[in-house]
């Protein structure tokens, strides 16, 4: 496995970067609101008022030139087979499919897939990603895994690491970025920064898991604090 930042340091916003809150009280959000939070759903997305979440997710092309970069890196061509682990409302299959490749996603969020972008929408498939990829050995030429492995459980992560190697034909051609933080102490921010994450581990931890898994591809450490 090699270390490489595929993504710009603002991780491709256009707009102004969202500020941390590090005194957010749980209490003060909706029940439903709370829990279409945790479901994925219309408030982890684009909700403006419960002051976490994407906070409003829109295509704005915040993608194009980190695409370009990957295709150039991994010499994909027209018709390569992309899969997106995690692909939200598709806006990273986007790009790829305006450049001619062949695009596959699969998210676990059905307000994602509903509200995915009309390009890729019919090629995003709703799925438990803790679960056998859908798909068959060596299918993919390049494989993408961008701020998913936290959301997964703990003693999913090896199941979820050998599907990844198991769906790619050259076991390089592939990309994860994981969020994670730099000191314990912010562990708790890292925690209660999105509710959603199930595996908050630090670097080191990261790579052992990922090393335990034969990854032989490309990795980025993202630390949010």
């Amino acid at each position: 496995m090699i270390k490489k930042n595929i993504f710009s340091k603002i991780h491709n916003r256009k707009k102004k970067r969202r500020k941390i809150i590090t005194n957010f009280k749980i209490s003060k959000i909706k029940k439903k609101d709370l829990a279409s939070y945790n479901k994925f759903g219309k408030s982890y997305f684009d909700s403006k008022k419960i002051g976490i979440g994407y906070g409003e997710y829109i295509y704005d092309g915040r993608f194009v030139s980190s695409v370009k970069r990957i295709i150039n890196f991994f010499k994909l061509k027209k018709n390569s087979k992309v899969l997106e682990i995690g692909c939200a409302k598709g806006f990273l299959l986007v790009e790829f499919f305006k450049l001619g490749m062949k695009t596959f996603g699969i998210d676990n969020s059905s307000y994602a897939k509903t509200n995915a972008h009309l390009l890729v929408k019919n090629n995003i498939k709703k799925f438990n990603i803790e679960k056998k990829f859908p798909f068959r050995n060596n299918f993919f030429d390049f494989v993408i895994c961008k701020d998913v492995l936290p959301h997964i459980t703990k003693n999913k992560l090896n199941l979820v690491i050998k599907e990844i190697n198991r769906v790619v034909k050259t076991k390089s051609n592939i990309f994860i970025e994981i969020q994670s933080f730099k000191k314990k102490k912010d562990k708790f921010l890292f925690r209660n920064w999105d509710m959603t994450h199930k595996s908050c581990l630090n670097k080191t931890e990261w790579l052992k898991i990922l090393k335990n898994n034969n990854y032989k591809g490309y990795y980025n450490i993202k630390f949010l604090f």
